[in-house]
């Protein structure tokens, strides 16, 4: 019986682990490699339904262990989680509570002969947990991106080639998208990890503080430069800098930024001293730049120097399979961030937030998920924990897809016809309820969508439409 990493034990204790190691070594001639707490975001993945075996000698061991085994369940993970406690510390019962989420708990020595019938039982052969150290990259950027993006896991062979060649990058995206998540995955798998992973925003500073902002001031360079000031170029040194809303910056400004890229050269407001960046840049924008070089309005001669590796993230409502791994991981970090003990989400729950159209994307949806865990009192996040927006349109889309759909609930009919009714609704959520402007955003006629309209009973406006508000609130919003 030899199933090389279908058991990881997690802990933080090194001889508590040896132990337990050599005891199933010797016992079941199994190899069960030892990780750190901190490893488990690189190695639970939905392809594995292996086991973890926790190991508890201290109440900073039992903090941890709530902790992940609370978000490994949130998230729906596979792998079977169970806890062995030494002997010293499982008079404490501090985990007790976590025996509804446990395939197991036992303690060590004295329940030896229940734990090796549990290890029998649970150990079967199937996809072993990966090594990151025998793992490409492609693999490593693929298991970062599955567990909460999976609608981005086909990037990964791209966001290798980003990572392993110094070119610059552009990132295009609604604002809220997960331009700068992207941005930093990159920066993580390149062989600038070790240095620094910086953001500047060109659409909040104007004139001769952007300026600074990027290249730096020396003193009395302007009113107000009391002292001389590093830019972001010098600052990120060998690592990473993020240039976002990229669009914002003036010609003028986007000249200054063409000679950095191409020759790496800059002067600090205020000086004549030319200087060097070896940063990495990556850009960002939430406008389409090949629309604004036809109108004039950014460089040509800039944009094909960005666009030599682009990459465009759809906003999330064309990314339906985001959002519940999306929401289960944002609901285990604030779970642990704000020391509460949601165990689950309500199915209700996560329909309503599955079928709002998020015009914010993943920030808006990160605002309501923080806001729901903190008005959650109980152990599941249900309906009720969410704001009023989401309330909404769940009531217009109860009503709009009330509509008799052929098939049985669950058939591929009915699947298809239910997902095409969102699929409109969202677009004339987004637009106002213009149908000349939903059938340009749906690829359709508009004589296709009255047809589809009419079908699905959707002519009528819903009242109170929600969408126009946040579309207005997040449309320039800075940030990625």
């Amino acid at each position: 019986m030899l199933f090389t990493r279908r058991m990881l034990l997690v802990g933080s204790d090194l001889r508590f682990a040896q132990l337990v190691q050599t005891h199933i070594h010797k016992s079941f001639l199994l190899t069960t490699p030892a990780v750190r707490f901190e490893d488990l975001a690189n190695l639970v993945r939905r392809d594995t339904d292996g086991v973890l075996l926790f190991l508890a000698s201290d109440a900073q061991d039992a903090e941890r262990i709530d902790a992940s085994v609370r978000e490994l369940r949130l998230q729906q993970l596979p792998p079977r989680l169970a806890v062995l406690s030494a002997e010293q510390f499982s008079a404490s019962r501090r985990l007790d509570a976590l025996a509804p989420f446990l395939d197991g708990s036992f303690v060590w020595p004295g329940h030896l002969r229940e734990f090796n019938s549990w290890i029998r039982r649970a150990v079967v052969p199937g996809a072993p947990f990966p090594d990151t150290l025998t793992e490409n990259l492609a693999q490593r950027i693929r298991g970062r991106l599955l567990p909460l993006t999976p609608s981005l896991a086909p990037l990964a062979d791209q966001l290798e080639i980003a990572a392993t060649h110094d070119v610059t990058v552009l990132i295009e995206g609604e604002t809220g998208t997960g331009k700068s998540y992207l941005a930093k995955l990159i920066h993580d798998f390149s062989r600038r990890a070790a240095h620094r992973f910086l953001v500047v925003a060109g659409g909040a500073h104007s004139g001769h503080l952007l300026a600074s902002e990027f290249f730096g001031h020396s003193k009395g360079a302007f009113s107000g430069a009391d002292a001389g000031k590093v830019g972001k170029f010098e600052a990120a040194g060998a690592g990473t800098l993020l240039i976002d809303e990229i669009d914002a910056l003036t010609l003028d400004q986007q000249a200054n930024l063409l000679r950095v890229i191409e020759n790496g050269e800059f002067e600090p407001v205020g000086s004549n001293e030319t200087q060097r960046s070896d940063a990495r840049i990556i850009v960002a924008t939430n406008w389409n730049l090949s629309e604004a070089v036809a109108l004039g309005t950014f460089r040509n001669d800039l944009y094909y120097r960005l666009n030599v590796l682009p990459f465009r993230i759809p906003p999330l409502r064309d990314r339906l399979q985001d959002v519940s791994p999306l929401v289960r991981g944002m609901v285990a970090r604030y779970n642990t961030r704000f020391a509460k003990r949601i165990g689950g989400i309500h199915p209700e729950t996560m329909r309503a937030l599955e079928v709002f159209p998020w015009p914010g994307n993943i920030r808006q949806l990160e605002n309501v998920v923080q806001q729901a865990v903190l008005t959650c009192t109980g152990d599941e996040l249900r309906l009720q924990h969410l704001p009023p927006i989401v309330h909404t349109l769940r009531a217009e889309l109860t009503v709009s897809l009330s509509v008799t759909t052929p098939g049985p609930a669950g058939s591929l009919a009915h699947n298809r016809e239910t997902t095409e009714r969102v699929a409109i609704l969202r677009a004339l959520e987004k637009v106002t309820f213009s149908r000349t402007r939903a059938a340009e955003l749906l690829g359709v006629s508009r004589v296709t969508l009255y047809k589809k309209m009419k079908k699905y009973g959707l002519l009528g406006k819903p009242s109170g439409s929600v969408a126009p508000p946040y579309e207005q609130q997040f449309s320039r919003v800075g940030g990625s």
